[in-house]
């Protein structure tokens, strides 16, 4: 009983029969003409791009939602008065001394 073949065994086996019978094909005279059909046919290759490539692509696609974002954000702060609400923001525009202190005075 044999042991089962591989593909690569099987492949191999193909290619060698083939190329040993390589000598009784028939060719005819249009294969040339053929052959640079079907390349003519496959078009031109597209370049895959490099990674600076890809990545100014993604930089350039979320600009825009980088922006409206900034933006919406910029808004939200000026209607919600937000700095005015909190001592903390205004014991750091004061000076870091009294930052210091208040949290030195709370421990």
């Amino acid at each position: 009983m044999k042991p089962p073949k591989t593909e690569h065994e099987v492949v191999q086996a193909i290619l060698r029969k083939e190329y040993q019978e390589k000598e009784t094909v028939e060719v005819g005279d249009q294969w040339q003409q053929d052959v640079m059909r079907r390349v003519r046919n496959l078009g031109a290759l597209q370049p895959t791009p490099s990674f600076p490539e890809m990545l100014e692509q993604l930089v350039w696609r979320l600009a825009p939602v980088t922006c409206l974002l900034i933006f919406g954000l910029t808004v939200l702060f000026a209607v919600s008065d937000f700095t005015s609400q909190y001592e903390v923001f205004q014991l750091l525009m004061n000076g870091t001394e009294e930052l210091t202190f208040a949290l030195f005075a709370g421990l």
